[in-house]
């Protein structure tokens, strides 16, 4: 997992980012949880413009490790 797919629900936009290196080794609930807390208000209403919605692959994704294929969302 090296790259961030950010979706704009206002315009409708979409673009691709790379994932940065202090977030490399996270994936699945670290990732997500690490992401709402650096960019989302802690105010936020949780149905408000400010608000996100994230959904991330755990590291062992794609693998034949037992529940490899859960996803993540916060």
């Amino acid at each position: 997992m090296d790259k961030i797919f950010r979706v704009n629900m206002n315009d409708l936009s979409a673009r691709v980012e790379d994932v940065p290196a202090e977030w490399a080794g996270l994936g699945g609930r670290g990732l997500t949880s690490t992401i709402v807390a650096k960019e989302v208000p802690p105010t936020c209403h949780p149905l408000g413009p400010s608000n996100k919605l994230i959904f991330a692959p755990g590291l062992l994704s794609g693998t034949a490790a037992a529940n490899s294929g859960r996803l993540s969302a916060g």
